[in-house]
């Protein structure tokens, strides 16, 4: 069969803009060894390649495949042992063993090109092969000479992609695996059963498909309002034969995929096909149509345990070359069980304390069966809740917590951690950016990430396998959404885990990046442009000038600015030289940019804030409870001013808590008082999202102060803080009508978060 590899025919398109960046090498990951000489290899159509073995067949093929795409011809391929003018791929046949290094040697003379490794390290000396060879040309071909010594750091080097939420394609999931095989990576996370659509053919089930991989509409846009649907419906699940196809696919580029089937919680598009397996009888089970958790969760009765071990046997013979099953095991909602008869008595027929232990029970259960196929399995980091499974490999997500726990405990841990490696997360400014979920992880953020936690003992680091980054895809409707989120963060977790933290230099990455993103162009990849350098909020000085220097992320970008709010074009000022910026006494000017690249694709916008205003000094707190203090005023209904006063705390500044204090349709006054934490240095947006009157004092002054009406609308203040806490008080004033507000704060330009009470007190 022939091997199309997307990393092995993209590089050449933009040849000129590639190599002035190159004078220096730019493989990513970055090698652990690289040793430059003088002179280069020349590669001609009298080239041959000398390969033994069936794997230095396959290389070879891989290799004629890229000559035949890129330069019009294939080499001849033999066994002779040739000393000049040739390809030498020196491949271990490691068939058979244990053996997996996935290391290598490239060696570049003006001679010869040697490869040397097992199949998969000859496989990753290809893909560093490839980002030394010179731009496409229909003459001969110039590598620079060069010693490589190279192995991963990490053994499991991983990408996950939600495909229940939104499903993609089969063509994507093919691309996505391209892109994860060029840069190294050995591991991809199926996760293919959720409330929200269930993926996966299973023959002995087929309402799991006729059914549950099917929803009549989804949440139209993230916002606190009401449940708004789009009224588009989503549907769409993989065949077993397309399996089979996607995984000899992905074999065939060196990765292994796992699969996720959910369980026991996430379980709603199950549970609407085959309603037998909940623990409500009397409730109609659907395909959920919004995110978040649901109560909907598989009963531990027989019929569900006989239910999922078939599912898993399907499953696992399906993915033979996969040593795990994942199962999930995340947010397991509880409430049907501790109203279920049958549960309560489980519990003491098995000695369970609670329901924390009847999810261990349930995980237990489901691992044995696994096990007893040869498998083991991976769960989310919640089933070390209640006792975790003898053998199970634990994915920490909820932060490095889980992880820390289970590898002190001797469990082998993948990292997968929602602060730095959630590429569904934010990464940068969310009044720019697409539609995403929240939160915010830049480039820099990831990159600076090491999978082993400091907590770690060193003689405990070996139970850390690697680490993954996730993709869910609540907001991610299209392929191309997933790649705008995936690179170029995907590039450096890479470097992450293939390259030891020694060798490590965010500057020197982001030079060898600038050199490899025209590559992605190539491909049709829907990449994020990285910000220019220079562009950052900036509190003035007090002559209220500031001196704006920007730099290109790669030399071929264009910089287009705006000074006046609007958005910029191709019309803008294009950046050529610093500007100043001035900006009156308490004013602030944002700064918006666009990058715009060779191929003439435009970048989002990247502002920058300017604030002519002292930072407001941080406070002390007289105590530190969490939480704020209220005050509830209802007026007498004859007008007199008179009126009955409540008074509380509460973990937020939400008016749900007077719900049973008050008729929230009717007039009211309410106050909160609390002190707010920054976390760091710098400028601040705060931001009230409610109808009629609101006052926001920060440290007894005033940063929103606006008579409201009974229409809804958003007001917001932007504020420079030094770290530490800052006294805040809110008053509404309600009219009358429907009443509502949020409050939210967070630094410029990195996501607003709602004020909850681990970020209050008072």
């Amino acid at each position: 069969m022939k091997l199309q590899f997307l990393a092995l025919v993209c590089i050449f398109a933009f040849s000129s803009t590639f190599f002035a960046q190159n004078s220096a090498i730019s493989i990513i990951p970055k090698p652990q060894s690289v040793e430059q000489s003088g002179g280069q290899f020349t590669l001609t159509k009298k080239t041959r390649i000398v390969a033994t073995g069936e794997g230095g067949k396959r290389l070879a093929a891989i290799l004629n495949d890229l000559f035949s795409s890129n330069y019009g011809f294939k080499l001849s391929v033999g066994k002779k042992a040739l000393s000049k003018d040739a390809i030498v791929l020196k491949i271990a046949d490691t068939s058979g063993t244990e053996q997996k290094g996935e290391n290598y040697t490239l060696r570049v003379t003006p001679a010869l090109v040697e490869i040397a490794g097992d199949e998969a390290g000859g496989f990753y000396a290809i893909q560093s092969l490839i980002q030394l060879m010179p731009a496409k040309s229909a003459g001969d071909v110039g590598i620079p000479a060069i010693n490589i010594n190279d192995s991963p750091r990490f053994a499991y080097r991983g990408m996950h992609l939600d495909v229940s939420r939104h499903f993609m394609p089969v063509s994507f999931v093919k691309k996505y695996i391209d892109l994860m095989s060029q840069y190294k990576f050995n591991t991809f996370h199926w996760h293919l059963t959720d409330d929200q659509g269930w993926r996966i053919e299973i023959k002995k089930y087929p309402r799991l498909t006729e059914i549950g991989s099917k929803r009549p509409e989804t949440m139209k846009e993230r916002n606190f309002a009401p449940y708004i649907g789009d009224g588009v419906p989503v549907e769409g699940f993989y065949t077993q034969n397309e399996i089979r196809d996607v995984i000899a696919y992905a074999k065939a580029r060196y990765i292994t995929i796992i699969p996720e089937i959910e369980l026991p919680g996430h379980a709603s598009a199950a549970m609407a096909a085959y309603p037998e397996l909940g623990c409500k009888q009397d409730l109609k089970y659907k395909v959920q149509t919004t995110w978040g958790i649901f109560k909907e969760t598989f009963c531990p009765t027989d019929t569900t345990f006989k239910f999922l071990e078939d599912v898993l046997d399907e499953t696992i013979k399906l993915f033979p070359d996969s040593p795990y099953v994942h199962i999930g095991g995340d947010e397991v909602l509880k409430d049907h069980w501790k109203e279920s008869p049958f549960v309560q008595d489980l519990m003491k027929r098995e000695n369970l304390k609670d329901e924390h232990e009847v999810q261990s029970y349930f995980i237990r259960r489901i691992e044995k069966f696994i096990n007893s196929k040869g498998k083991k399995i991976i769960g989310w980091d919640e089933i070390l809740e209640g006792g975790v499974a003898p053998n199970a490999t634990i994915m920490s997500w909820r932060g490095e917590k889980g992880g820390i726990e289970a590898a002190k405990a001797h469990h082998d841990v993948i990292m997968t951690p929602n602060t730095y490696v959630y590429f569904d997360y934010g990464q940068g400014d969310p009044a720019y950016e697409p539609l995403n979920i929240g939160a915010f992880i830049p480039l820099e953020k990831v990159y600076g990430w090491d999978p082993v936690p400091k907590e770690i003992a060193p003689d405990e680091a070996k139970y850390i396998l690697g680490g993954q980054a996730n993709i869910w895809t609540e907001y991610l409707k299209t392929p191309a959404a997933v790649e705008y989120m995936a690179f170029p963060r995907m590039i450096a977790l890479a470097e992450v885990l293939w390259t030891q933290p020694a060798n490590k230099d965010y500057a020197d990455f982001k030079r060898r990046l600038a050199a490899d993103l025209p590559r992605l162009e190539a491909q049709n990849v829907n990449f994020r442009i990285p910000e220019p350098d220079g562009l950052k909020n900036t509190i003035v000085g007090a002559d209220g000038k500031a001196t704006l220097t920007l730099r290109p992320f790669a030399p071929s970008y264009k910089i287009f600015y705006t000074l006046d709010g609007t958005t910029p074009n191709e019309n803008s000022r294009q950046y050529t030289s610093p500007v100043e910026v001035e900006v009156g006494k308490d004013a602030v000017v944002t700064v918006k940019t666009i990058e715009v690249i060779p191929s003439g694709r435009k970048s989002s916008v990247y502002a920058a804030t300017f604030v002519n205003r002292e930072p407001f000094a941080a406070v002390e707190p007289p105590q530190k409870r969490p939480g704020v203090s209220w005050e509830l005023f209802i007026p007498n209904a004859d007008a007199s001013g008179e009126g009955t006063r409540t008074t509380g705390e509460s973990r937020s500044i939400l008016l749900n808590q007077f719900e049973k204090n008050a008729d929230l349709k009717k007039p009211f006054v309410t106050t909160f008082d609390g002190y707010m934490n920054a976390a760091a240095n710098g400028i601040y947006e705060f931001q009230v999202d409610a109808t009629w009157d609101v006052t926001v004092l920060l440290d007894g002054k005033p940063i929103i102060d606006d008579a409201g009406t009974k229409d809804r609308k958003v007001r917001s203040a932007v504020v420079p803080l030094e770290a530490g806490f800052h006294k805040i008080s809110l008053r509404y004033n309600h009219r009358g009508g429907d009443s509502n507000f949020r409050v939210l704060w967070g630094l410029k330009g990195q996501g607003l978060g709602r004020a909850y009470g681990g970020e209050l007190v008072h």
